[in-house]
C-alpha cells in the first residue's frame, strides 16, 4: 500500500496542530496545492476527488 502524503494541514504553523483552515484559505495555501500534486503524482485520483469534492461542496469556506 503506498504511503501518501500527510495532509498539510496537520503540521500548518499558521493555526493549531490538528486544526484546519477555511476552505477559501485552503484554495490559497501553497502547501496545500503542493499537498495535491505530489498526490497527483502518486496517481492518488480517489483522494484528489475526495478533497475537491469538500472543497466545491462547502463553497469554498465562504
Amino acid at each position: 500500500m503506498p504511503q501518501y502524503p500527510v495532509h498539510p494541514c496537520c503540521y500548518c504553523p499558521v493555526l493549531e496542530a490538528g486544526s484546519a483552515c477555511a476552505n477559501n484559505k485552503k484554495v490559497e495555501c501553497i502547501k496545500f496545492l503542493a499537498y495535491l500534486q505530489r498526490l497527483s503524482s502518486m496517481k492518488a485520483q480517489k483522494i484528489i476527488i475526495q478533497e475537491l469534492r469538500y472543497l466545491v461542496s462547502n463553497k469554498g469556506g465562504k
